[in-house]
């Protein structure tokens, strides 16, 4: 008898921690802004490295102040700050490919003694991947009846990390002076598996605040626009089947205005990064049993532990919210412009069917009142809406990407908002499978024919009385007579008791 090993090897994504960090900044303001009317700040140009078990998070912290300039007209400036932040990893042993993830989940900022100060809390998702190796007993050869089980399983394969540049134009107003700020954001529609490539489908959002002239005097606009993107990226060893997620962040925008045939045109040129991960199904196949009737078998198992992970789910949503102005703020007699639009405090709950998404929609509005004074309010709108997503149910673990693709806001009653928004949804869902697979058999010393139990078998599906007759060497009649319960009929999982017998005709 001849024991048939296979090796199960490869690579395990794992989450190695989840961090908040508070990053303050204080920086001088503009000399020509004489009122502060929003600030809107990024995270761009993102970088992580690791050294022992200390990573390194980075990137410029990009502050877009929009103001009243001494010419009482409406100016902005983006104010650079980089930032750099080390944290501490308990155990990376054995981890490779590690990198942080950041975003901002809070911005606050204030004005003291003609200084802008910010704070910002970040949250930093580590990940890394971590080699998996698992030795099965996937046959037996020689005298011996085998039932095996053959499953495909999922194993990761690949990181997906790819930078690439989009460019587009945008023809603006005809009584348009100048563009105070593009906010761009970019939202994954498709990502699909093929033969050695990975292809990513998407769009950015761009919404751009511009000033125009309105009876002599100027005042901020929104004007919205859509860029659909293609990329495709080389994997080894992805086939049609297989499954593969991420999703896209902007990198940096840079812009600038140029005359076209019909007006000007804002000429846009935006860095995408794209993150994800590519996964491959394979044909496993273990022993889960076996019976020998001339040699004592003794089995050694484990749990295996596998990820299952459903295809990442794309799709949009449109919310409305009418949002009650404090008591304390003047009459709003119409809304200007709104900027750096963002999603904050985001929690997902998996049922069975569907997935519920809770959060807070935030924005700085641009409002002005009877007087025809404007002035900055921060809107922050809750908001839960549910995907369905019939392959789910509450084992899941679920994450998800939102993105703010477009939002109006219109003044209502004077002491209301109206917040018409489409947010864009990348869900991703996994959970952790447990299997009992036969990690080893060692072959024992010959059977003595003392007419003693040698074994409880467990009925296998789909099996019969003449099945069963076969794999355990005896005759249909002697089965029965030693198992008087199959007289009923074989159920799947039911234990029966096979005595040692000289082989028969069957």
């Amino acid at each position: 008898m001849e024991v048939i090993y296979d090796n199960l090897a490869g690579q395990e994504l794992v989450m190695v921690d989840n961090v908040q960090l508070k990053s303050e900044h204080k920086t001088e303001l503009p000399t020509n802004a004489k009122k502060v009317m929003g600030v809107n700040c990024q995270v761009l140009a993102q970088t992580s490295t690791v050294q022992d078990n200390e990573v390194t998070i980075g990137g410029n912290l990009v502050m877009r102040l929009v103001f009243i300039n001494e010419l009482d007209k409406y100016d902005s400036q983006d104010i650079v700050q980089p930032f750099e932040k080390k944290i501490t990893v308990k155990d990376l042993t054995g981890i490779t490919n590690v990198a942080g993830e950041t975003q901002i989940t809070s911005c606050q900022w204030a004005i003291q003694e003609n200084a802008l100060q910010v704070t910002v809390i970040l949250e930093v998702a580590i990940s890394g991947v971590k080699e998996k190796n698992t030795r099965l007993v996937s046959d037996l050869a020689g005298e011996v009846e085998v039932r095996k089980l053959e499953q495909k399983i999922l194993t990761f394969n690949a990181l997906l990390a790819d930078q690439f540049t989009i460019e587009d134009q945008i023809e603006l107003d005809s009584n348009c002076e100048g563009v105070l700020g593009v906010d761009a954001n970019a939202f994954v529609k498709d990502v699909a598996a093929s033969d050695g490539k990975v292809t990513i489908k998407g769009v950015v959002a761009v919404n751009v605040m511009g000033v125009k002239t309105v009876d002599s005097s100027s005042e901020p606009y929104n004007t919205v626009h859509e860029i659909d993107f293609a990329k495709s990226l080389v994997v080894t060893g992805t086939t049609a089947e297989d499954l593969a997620t991420g999703t896209a962040k902007i990198n940096g925008v840079t812009m600038h205005i140029e005359s076209g045939n019909k007006g000007s045109v804002l000429v846009l040129k935006i860095d995408l990064q794209f993150r994800g991960c590519s996964y491959v199904y394979r044909d496993c196949q273990s022993v889960v049993d076996a019976i020998s009737f001339d040699k004592e078998l003794a089995f050694e198992t484990s749990q295996f532990e596998h990820v299952e992970i459903l295809p990442q789910v794309n799709t949009t949503v449109d919310l409305e919210n009418n949002m009650n102005l404090p008591a304390t703020m003047p009459y709003v007699a119409r809304v200007l412009a709104v900027d750096g639009v963002k999603v904050n405090n985001l929690e997902i709950n998996a049922t069975d069917g569907k997935a519920v998404i809770t959060g807070v929609l935030v924005a700085n509005v641009l409002v002005e009142n009877e007087e025809h004074l404007s002035s900055n309010y921060v809107a922050e709108a809750p908001f839960q809406t549910h995907v369905r997503w019939d392959a789910l149910d509450g084992e899941y673990q679920v994450t998800a990407a939102v993105v703010p693709l477009l939002m109006n806001v219109k003044a209502r009653r004077g002491v209301e908002l109206l917040l018409d928004a489409k947010l864009g949804i990348s869900l991703q869902a996994r959970t952790n499978k447990v299997t009992t697979m036969v990690t080893a058999v060692v072959i024992g010393k010959d059977k003595t024919d003392d007419g003693s139990a040698i074994r409880i078998y467990i009925i296998g599906d789909k099996e019969n009385l003449w099945d069963l007759a076969k794999r355990t060497n005896l005759s249909c009649a002697e089965l029965l007579k030693q198992n008087p319960n199959l007289e009923n009929g074989c159920t799947p999982g039911e234990r029966i008791v096979v005595y040692r017998h000289e082989k028969v005709a069957l």
